[in-house]
């Protein structure tokens, strides 16, 4: 079970309320959270945001990521989050496996990542533009053909 740590919307329209709870990733915004720790009111003036740090440490150290809209909203405030805390987004970068360099050493085989469609139209418009380039270069290199389409043979001496 991966237990996310991240708001939770309560409160009527245009009146928001979040409660900062501990959740399975896996459930929707508003479902049933294993442990509520903390709330905050975006409407206060001051101080909005009430957070039982203690209990946010203990859910990191069991694994739950921390959301990233709290962790900016976390630091706004003041609030550390223990060094442990990884953002959903950095273990999410961190599972993909990265691209490697194109430059490899001489006579590996690289693996082939199929080209975008940005790539592609890119691709064909240069060729386009090439092609073009060299009929134009070749219509003004030939000769006029005027003179050998007149009809008349040139005349033997």
């Amino acid at each position: 079970m991966a237990v996310r740590i991240r708001l939770s919307r309560y409160g009527r329209l245009h009146r928001p309320y979040f409660r900062i709870v501990a959740i399975d990733g896996r459930c929707h915004r508003e479902g049933k959270a294993n442990e509520i720790l903390g709330s905050y009111d975006p409407l206060k003036a001051d101080k909005n945001i009430a957070v039982d740090m203690e209990a946010v440490a203990r859910w990191i150290d069991q694994g739950a990521l921390v959301s990233i809209g709290l962790t900016k909203l976390m630091k706004h405030f003041g609030y550390v989050l223990p060094v442990k805390a990884a953002t959903a987004s950095a273990t999410a970068a961190a599972k993909t496996p990265k691209a490697k360099a194109a430059t490899g050493p001489k006579g590996v085989k690289q693996a082939w990542n199929p080209p975008s469609r940005r790539q592609l139209r890119k691709h064909a418009a240069s060729t386009k533009s090439v092609r073009k380039a060299k009929l134009a270069a070749d219509a003004a290199a030939k000769p006029a053909p005027a003179a050998a389409e007149s009809g008349t043979e040139p005349a033997k001496s």
